[in-house]
């Protein structure tokens, strides 16, 4: 599991789905960009902006212990050991519509949060890439707290217009590599009674 790529996989996995989903009910394929929201990323319009504008550390990292992990190859071996805690991680991106009529922006943007109404776990087939195990699960929640300060500063900040956008936040876990040695188990007794 190549999980050093799993910021830029959850978001090319996010992007993917929206736009699936977006197609779903509008009935009309639209691009979705990935990255900083500039006008010159966005060759077609009407599109979708997806922008990783923060990767935040979720609390309880330094109260969690080392779980046991099992684990059993093609050929039966089982093998187990202990594994540091992961680290929990939050993603926040800026869901952003562009269009040339504000009605248009809007309109986008309601389709947009129709779709991510309709996902709110990331998994299975939804992730693409090779840092996620099978069992991934990435919920996607809607965040409540853009303030329009925020908003007005990263859009000065791009030199672009205030234009319609939500957040959500993708919840996932950074595994550890610091593990034990593999556990030895016993597997038979011998147990020996000397009789005086």
């Amino acid at each position: 599991m190549a999980q050093h790529r799993i910021f830029r996989q959850t978001s090319e996995s996010l992007a993917t789905a929206l736009e699936d989903g977006v197609k779903a009910i509008l009935g009309r394929s639209l691009q979705v960009v990935t990255g900083p929201p500039l006008r010159e990323k966005f060759t077609r319009m009407p599109a979708l902006g997806v922008y990783l504008y923060r990767v935040n550390v979720r609390p309880r990292r330094r109260e969690d212990l080392p779980t046991l992990v099992c684990q059993i190859d093609e050929s039966g071996v089982v093998r187990e050991f202990y594994q540091d805690p992961p680290l929990r991680i939050g993603l926040d991106y800026l869901v952003s519509a562009w269009a040339d009529e504000d009605a248009e922006q809007q309109e986008l943007l309601g389709a947009a949060m129709r779709a991510m109404l309709a996902m709110p776990v990331l998994e299975g087939e939804a992730l693409e890439g090779d840092a996620f195990d099978p069992e991934t699960r990435i919920p996607v929640r809607p965040i409540e707290d853009l303030s329009v300060e925020f908003l007005m500063s990263l859009w000065r900040g791009f030199g672009e217009h205030l234009r319609p956008a939500v957040g959500y936040s993708c919840l996932l876990r950074l595994e550890s590599a610091g593990r034990s040695e593999d556990l030895r188990r016993v597997e038979g007794r011998r147990v020996a009674v000397d009789v005086f």
